[in-house]
């Protein structure tokens, strides 16, 4: 092993200059300072500075996260605004990372641009890494000559879909936990409160009510219960997990949360939201509109919605008007507004307001969300264990009231 492998690592602040001259700013961990230059010397890049800095946060290890898309994507951003070919910019945002699935894809992908494969080509190989919309937007803005521009409004339309889906899981966390907590409790007494009250009713001869009955039937049932749906959600997230892996579109539940009552709505809305989002981000990539509706709504991930925009693609090819477009999951307001748009030339424009739209919708939704799940969720949780309470204590009341009776007679 070199000297240099041996020596320890540090992070060392530089700033670099292109051919054309465009300045630019990064940090790289190496063995020393000389190390820095002669990576950036490879890259055929003019090194005005390096000065060792504090270490920036490593990437994390395993598929990309938003987050760390996120940092990609603004990395990438600004290096092609200063000048940078993709495939230079993506070997620096390697050697930034240095390690995990962030490095892996950016290294995998330059090597693959420098070997001569076309842009969308070389991030399609890379599919399960990155968006389904990415690697065709940027070959677009490339070709378009706008490449920072389309990666700038690629990064703000994935921190929109992040945005929502961060709100609608910090809104549902909260009345999760208290029913998995509830559902924990309600174990414990069926394992061990339940059957001591059966002990005590059977010594004392008392004849239960129904309530109580019924709660012993429930005691002996709700295990297999709980171990059932237990194992339902740990499937259910497993598969989650494998699909992420994998890069799988889709979500099979879809339809099935979309009609669960308030919290359906929030998700139709936040859908539209992205799909017509990622409709202006393909517009103004200058993609034609029937392939466009296609590519946004296939970004989103959802069948419903692919299937609805491919009929709305058909009735452009068709040459009919977009008004006659009748779907049950993106209403008709959106194509009556495109059709008015394109015919006056400014479709990003109306894209973007509807957009807006349909996020402050889905927001709005979610602010009002908790106050109409905690009184809800107060009442179910204070109603089971009323009930609970209630049918334990029923037969000892029965037999304390038979006990009056019959010393007073």
């Amino acid at each position: 092993m070199s000297a240099v492998e041996e020596s320890p690592r540090t992070a060392y602040a530089y700033e670099a200059q292109t051919i054309d001259g465009q300045r630019f700013k990064g940090t790289l961990e190496a063995a020393s300072a000389e190390d820095v230059q002669a990576k950036l010397a490879a890259l055929q890049l003019r090194i005005l500075s390096v000065d060792p800095t504090a270490a920036p946060p490593r990437a994390r290890r395993g598929i990309l996260g938003a987050d760390d898309f996120l940092v990609f994507n603004q990395q990438l951003a600004h290096l092609t605004q200063a000048g940078l070919p993709v495939e230079r910019g993506l070997r620096l945002i390697a050697l930034d990372m240095r390690s995990g699935a962030l490095a892996k894809a950016a290294e995998e992908v330059a090597r693959e641009l420098e070997a001569g494969t076309p842009l969308q080509e070389a991030f399609s190989h890379h599919a399960a890494r990155f968006p389904a919309l990415y690697g065709k937007l940027v070959d677009a803005g490339a070709a378009a000559g706008n490449l920072p521009g389309m990666l700038f409004n690629m990064g703000r339309h994935l921190e929109l879909v992040t945005r929502l889906r961060q709100a609608l899981w910090r809104t549902l966390a909260y009345p999760l936990v208290v029913l998995a907590a509830l559902s924990l409790v309600m174990l414990l007494i069926s394992l061990y409160v339940l059957p001591r009250f059966e002990e005590i009713y059977l010594q004392f001869r008392l004849e239960p009510p129904l309530i109580t009955r019924t709660m012993m039937v429930l005691g002996h049932v709700y295990p297999w219960i709980f171990t059932v749906v237990a194992a339902l959600v740990i499937l259910l997230f497993g598969v989650l997990i494998i699909r992420h892996i994998l890069g799988l579109e889709g979500h099979a539940g879809e339809a099935i949360l979309r009609r669960i009552p308030l919290i359906g709505g929030v998700l139709r809305a936040s859908l539209l939201a992205r799909w017509i989002d990622a409709l202006r981000l393909s517009i103004e990539a200058g993609l034609d509109l029937p392939r466009a509706l296609q590519l946004a709504a296939e970004a989103t991930g959802s069948v419903p919605l692919t299937r609805e925009a491919a009929g709305l693609a058909a009735i452009v090819q068709q040459g009919r008007p977009l008004s006659t477009y009748q779907g049950r999951l993106i209403p008709a307001t959106v194509p009556a507004a495109m059709e008015l748009a394109a015919s006056t030339g400014d479709l990003p424009a109306a894209l973007y307001t509807l957009c807006r739209m349909y996020e402050q919708q889905a927001e709005h939704r979610l602010r009002i969300l908790p106050n109409i799940l905690m009184p809800l969720l107060m009442l179910f949780v204070g109603g089971a264990i009323a009930l609970c309470i209630g049918a334990l204590f029923a037969p000892l009341l029965q037999y304390i009231r038979l006990l009056s009776s019959d010393f007073y007679f």
